[in-house]
């Protein structure tokens, strides 16, 4: 597809794809001749039944379909073709010499995009589907815009994890899966790094952003692929772990905390931190799983430094 830079007037032909369907062998063969001379890539098959199967395997960005045609109508393709979630949202343009009101009125109920009249005219033709072709560069340069800001919104732009926010909707969708299922549970980390504030004071903040990207890539190394990372705030950090055994998780809990206190930040201090963690289960909402987790880290701070409080609300030894 283009670049979503791209100027709308000025297409790259080749990149796209156009699928003709249509019994005449002398219509297939002109509109193939008028797009390809303009630099469309063509495919084509004469009849509904043949072409779903084949926009189903090589997907098209558009198609060109007839509706009068023997084996599969231009009607019962276009109704197969807009069920089916890889073919939904071709945009189909009819070619047809059925030009009544009642008629064109019922190829838009099915989802026709747009439709062309015979006898065939070359600059309608060519017209008809460059338009189509534009909205289809608009819309991905809308989905482009829609994807960074979804980026932006759900980013941390410090440490590029999941923000607060948007691990918050995670946690929630979790949830809601859980109470859908009855069953399971997934496992959060609180993170919380000690005497932080003190850092900053001390070393400025420059330096202390630098420690708090230092420990995120230290996380991001410390856990699965399928585990989610987040800043939660200045000092905090929230991992999410999804069907995870209590002792593989108190494993990764003292790795962190062990690996965070060998680190070396600015004059060549060092930190230490926190954890506190819950098993999330069925009964639990955001508020509740948030409630557990500050109440863990209030007693692993009471404790001493690097503490570690377990899913069981026990103390973890050996630390």
């Amino acid at each position: 597809m283009p670049d979503a830079k791209t100027d709308l007037n000025l297409i790259n032909y080749e990149k796209y794809t156009i699928h003709i369907v249509d019994d005449s062998r002398s219509i297939v063969a002109l509109l193939s001749e008028l797009l390809g001379f303009k630099g469309y890539q063509i495919t084509s098959t004469s009849n509904g039944q043949e072409a779903v199967a084949a926009i189903n395997l090589n997907r098209p960005d558009l198609i060109i379909l007839d509706v009068e045609m023997p084996v599969m109508d231009g009607y019962e393709t276009i109704k197969i073709l807009k069920k089916n979630k890889r073919t939904s949202d071709i945009p189909v343009i009819f070619n047809t010499s059925l030009t009544k009101p009642e008629v064109i009125e019922n190829l838009f109920e099915l989802g026709a995009s747009d439709y062309i009249s015979k006898p065939l005219v070359p600059k309608e033709l060519l017209a008809r589907v460059e338009k189509e072709i534009k909205n289809i560069m608009m819309q991905n340069i809308l989905k482009e815009k829609i994807a960074k800001l979804a980026e932006v919104i759900s980013t941390d732009p410090l440490t590029h994890t999941s923000n607060k926010l948007h691990m918050s909707s995670i946690i929630n969708t979790k949830l809601e899966k859980l109470k859908q299922e009855n069953r399971g549970v997934f496992s959060l980390m609180y993170i919380d790094i000690d005497n932080f504030n003190s850092f900053t004071k001390v070393n400025g903040i420059n330096a202390s952003e630098n420690a708090i990207k230092k420990i995120s890539l230290l996380l991001k190394r410390s856990i699965r692929d399928k585990d989610i990372l987040s800043h939660w705030s200045w000092d905090k950090f929230m991992i999410l772990f999804p069907q995870i055994i209590k002792d593989d998780l108190d494993n990764i809990a003292k790795t962190i905390g062990e690996n965070i206190k060998k680190l070396h930040f600015q004059s060549n201090t060092s930190l230490t931190c926190c954890i506190s963690m819950i098993e999330v289960s069925t009964s639990d909402t955001l508020d509740t799983s948030l409630y557990k987790l500050q109440t863990g880290m209030k007693e692993a701070k009471n404790i001493h430094k690097s503490a570690i409080i377990s899913t069981d609300g026990r103390l973890l030894k050996g630390i």
